[in-house]
């Protein structure tokens, strides 16, 4: 689906976004109220695969507020495809 037929379906779209931020959140509030589901300790967080699950949430974020970028790249860049493929495969593999 592209995003001119995103745009014609407000109710799709709407519910997209709002199931973004939704996720976002959940993750927002599980590393910050409950850090021990990340690692039992400072030195063992999986750091690179945590950096592509905060990357993959702030892109939720954004896209989930309604932002677009006017550039073309950084339209590709933070989509929300891009944002959803780099939460779950960080959350994957930091939480298995």
């Amino acid at each position: 689906m592209s995003t001119d037929e995103l745009k014609k379906t407000p109710g799709a779209n709407g519910f997209i976004r709002t199931l973004s931020i939704l996720a976002a959140a959940a993750v927002v509030a599980l590393v910050v109220i409950y850090p021990r589901a990340v690692a039992t300790d400072g030195a063992s967080v999986p750091h690179g695969w945590f950096v592509l699950m905060m990357m993959g949430m702030s892109i939720c974020w954004i896209c989930g507020f309604g932002f677009t970028p006017e550039n073309r790249w950084l339209r590709r860049l933070l989509s929300l495809p891009v944002g959803w493929t780099m939460l779950l495969i960080g959350a994957w593999q930091v939480f298995s």
